[in-house]
């Protein structure tokens, strides 16, 4: 099954620290344990990141002048547009705003029900990839964008999400159009 999620059908909710706000664009059933969930946040002022306990987190910067992430006792981790960055849902997180708010992007999931890929992609040339994934969403941060998976054409407008359930072995994904493209690749595979 194929799903277009357009951005005015995210669910603003509130932080699990109460601390901003965020734009759910998809999760798994359940309200507090959930397997997965794919969001962005608003970041406006440095602060503490929620705890989500035998989670794993994955996060980009998607706008803004990046953020610096004080994880542990770990070295200092500076993210800047499209870096990516993983670390433990229990971790202690300390945010650190460059110049200005931030919007990221967030994949929260269980490891140990999924396996996870999360990349970006960047560029004007065509690109064409097959995946095994249970799940795979495609978040288009840029402009319009055409997205062609098995013989099915999509058009992603700029803050749209495609999600695609694996229906056989695997599925293929191309990006026809050699134009600019800002897509972020989620893949969730079932352990």
């Amino acid at each position: 099954m194929i799903e277009l999620i357009r951005a005015d059908q995210y669910t603003k909710m509130l932080w699990k620290n109460g601390a901003g706000f965020t734009l759910e664009i998809a999760r798994s059933q359940g309200d507090a344990d959930f397997e997965w969930r794919i969001s962005m946040a608003d970041v406006t002022t440095s602060g503490p990141f929620s705890l989500f306990p035998n989670k794993q987190r994955i996060i980009s910067v998607l706008d803004g002048q990046g953020m610096v992430l004080h994880v542990d006792n770990l070295p200092a981790k500076t993210l800047n547009q499209g870096d990516i960055f993983a670390f433990h849902g229990e971790s202690q997180v300390q945010s650190e705003l460059v110049d200005g708010a931030i919007r990221d992007l967030n994949l929260i999931y269980d490891p140990a029900k999924f396996h996870a890929r999360f990349q970006w992609l960047n560029d004007a040339a065509e690109q064409a990839f097959i995946s095994s994934a249970d799940l795979i969403f495609i978040f288009n941060q840029g402009g319009e964008t055409q997205v062609s998976v098995e013989s099915d054409l999509f058009q992603l407008a700029a803050q749209e999400t495609l999600k695609i359930e694996k229906k056989s072995g695997i599925t293929s994904i191309n990006f026809p159009k050699k134009q600019l493209k800002s897509c972020y690749v989620i893949e969730l595979i079932q352990r």
